[in-house]
């Protein structure tokens, strides 16, 4: 398994290198916007996925209150029978 932020940190590095060669103004504000992207994504805090998902299906069970929410139940229709003609 590759280490994310070690690649996105060697991707903005590359953006970085490419500011540096390209004689354009537009290309390089672009490329060093996109460097400092990689960067702060390569350094935001890792987040726990399953403890995320396991809270909101908590809360979807206990609704906005943090009571339980009630079960619900389906009601079946009967429809009237059609008459042969």
């Amino acid at each position: 398994m590759t280490d994310r932020p070690e690649e996105l940190r060697s991707t903005a590095a590359q953006c970085l290198a490419l500011a540096r060669s390209t004689t354009d103004p537009m290309t390089r504000t672009a490329l060093v916007a996109m460097a400092q992207r990689l960067h702060d994504l390569a350094n935001r805090p890792q987040i726990d996925f399953d403890a995320v998902v396991q809270g909101f299906n908590d809360q979807q069970m206990t609704g906005s209150s943090g009571d339980p929410m009630p079960a619900v139940q389906q009601q079946q229709q009967i429809q009237p029978k059609k008459e042969d003609e």
